[in-house]
C-alpha cells in the first residue's frame, strides 16, 4: 500500500500515535526486527548466490524445461517474458514482512541449475513461518543437488530468519518434489484436490542427516503423494 501523503508542518510536534501518525502504525505491516538479505551460501558442492542478469543463458535452459514448467504450473514463455521473469528473480533478496521472497540461484560449476527460495509468511517470532520452494533442471537430477541446496535453505530458514515452521506445498502430481520433502524431514501435514502441504520444525531439520548422490534418483512406486 502507498505511504499516505504527509503535511510535515502540521506533523512535526504530534505523537506517532495520534492523527495520520496512527493510522500510518495501523496499516504499516508488521516487520522482523532485523531483515534477512540475500548472500552467498557455499555448500560442498553447490554455491548459493542472488540471481544476476548475466544468468540469462542457464535461466532460458530452466525456463524451457518442461519438467520443470509442468512441475510449478508455468506457461511457455517468450525469450523477453523469459528475460523478464529472471529480472523479477533478482530483485527477490530479502525477508523482512509477510509476502516477501528470498530465492538464492543454485550454482554447479559456473552454471545455474536451478534455485531455492524461501517465502515470509508470518513474523511473530513464536509464530514465525515461512514456506520454502525448490527448482531445478532436469538434467542435474539424480546427484543430491536439490537436496544439498534446500537444506542450505532450511538452515537459513531456521538459523537467520528465526522461523519456528517451515512449509513445503507441492503439487500433488509432482511425486519428485514430495519425495524431496521427505528425505529433507518433512511431515505430510494435509492436502487439498491439487495440492499436498508439508511442515518441518527447527528440531526436525536438525535430527535429519544429509542425503546425498543416489537418493535422488527417480523412484517408481506410489502414484499418489499420500502413500509415499
Amino acid at each position: 500500500m502507498a505511504s499516505l501523503p504527509r503535511r510535515r508542518q502540521l506533523l512535526r510536534h504530534r505523537s506517532p500515535f495520534s492523527g495520520w501518525g496512527l493510522l500510518r502504525s495501523l496499516w504499516s505491516a508488521p516487520a522482523i526486527g532485523r531483515p534477512v538479505e540475500a548472500h552467498e551460501v557455499r555448500t560442498e558442492r553447490l554455491l548459493l548466490r542472488p540471481y544476476r542478469p548475466s544468468d540469462e543463458v542457464d535461466w532460458r535452459l530452466i525456463e524451457d524445461d518442461e519438467t520443470v514448467r509442468r512441475g510449478l504450473d508455468w506457461p511457455l514463455r517468450t525469450a523477453r517474458q523469459v528475460r523478464h521473469h529472471l529480472i523479477d528473480r533478482t530483485a527477490h533478496t530479502s525477508l523482512s514482512q509477510p509476502g516477501d521472497l528470498l530465492v538464492l540461484a543454485v550454482e554447479l560449476q559456473g552454471h545455474v541449475i536451478g534455485d531455492v527460495s524461501l517465502h515470509l509468511r508470518t513474523v511473530a517470532l513464536e509464530t514465525r513461518v515461512a514456506e520454502i520452494g525448490w527448482l531445478q533442471l532436469s538434467a542435474a537430477g539424480g546427484h543430491g543437488y536439490a537436496t544439498e541446496a534446500a537444506r542450505a535453505m532450511l538452515d537459513i530458514a531456521f538459523g537467520e530468519l528465526g522461523a519456528c515452521l517451515v512449509t513445503a506445498v507441492v503439487d500433488r502430481a509432482n511425486l519428485p518434489s514430495a519425495r524431496l520433502a521427505l528425505r529433507l524431514g518433512f511431515r505430510h501435514a494435509g492436502a487439498t484436490p491439487r495440492y499436498a502441504t508439508y511442515v518441518i520444525t527447527a528440531s526436525e531439520h536438525l535430527s535429519v542427516r544429509p542425503v546425498r548422490a543416489a537418493s535422488e534418483a527417480p523412484a517408481t512406486g506410489p502414484e499418489t503423494v499420500e502413500n509415499l
